[in-house]
């Protein structure tokens, strides 16, 4: 998969990852788009955790500003540190939103949102369908293109099936063969 050709012609993409190809996926990902600035939203997996794998993966992240949702759920965080800003938990919806918007402002080229299948865990199916509405109607008056993935999970079909009808394009990575 060309991530810069799909973006080419798309402006919001959802991802469905397999499991097991999950975390070379996002490494593949970022070093594709590290060229740009790029915000990425982390629910599933700690900044810190992040750059580590990036810098075993000779990827630059000086470009990636950080919206860590999970750290402050297992560590004692501060609001934010050099190219990271920390919300207090993924299911904080309202302050996670402000704080996309808020970096949207700063003409970032890309968002990656790690993942949508993480929100269900920390809130109810309502408030997600709209927190996802808003945020790609928000990121599509913006230049910021967007990527968000979804693990695909056979209980996750419904938020899938929502979060669809929002973006401009669906690839599935099972599906694909990439």
């Amino acid at each position: 998969m060309d991530i810069k050709k799909e973006f080419s012609s798309n402006k919001t993409l959802l991802l469905l990852v397999p499991g097991l190809e999950y975390n070379s996926l996002i490494v593949d990902v970022v070093r594709d788009l590290s060229d740009k600035d790029i915000c990425y939203v982390t629910l599933n997996k700690t900044s810190d955790s992040l750059k580590d794998i990036f810098k075993k993966n000779k990827i630059n992240a000086e470009k990636i500003v950080f919206i860590d949702g999970i750290s402050k759920t297992i560590k004692k965080s501060p609001d934010q540190t050099e190219g990271c800003y920390f919300v207090s938990s993924p299911g904080a919806l309202t302050e996670l939103s402000l704080t996309i918007n808020k970096f949207l402002k700063h003409k970032f080229d890309y968002v990656i949102f790690d993942s949508i299948t993480n929100l269900e865990i920390y809130q109810k199916k309502a408030p997600v369908e709209k927190f996802l509405s808003s945020l790609i109607n928000n990121i599509k008056e913006t230049e910021t293109k967007a990527l968000f993935y979804a693990l695909k999970t056979g209980e996750q079909d419904p938020l899938i099936s929502k979060a669809s009808m929002f973006v401009d394009k669906v690839i599935d990575l099972e599906k694909s063969g990439s």
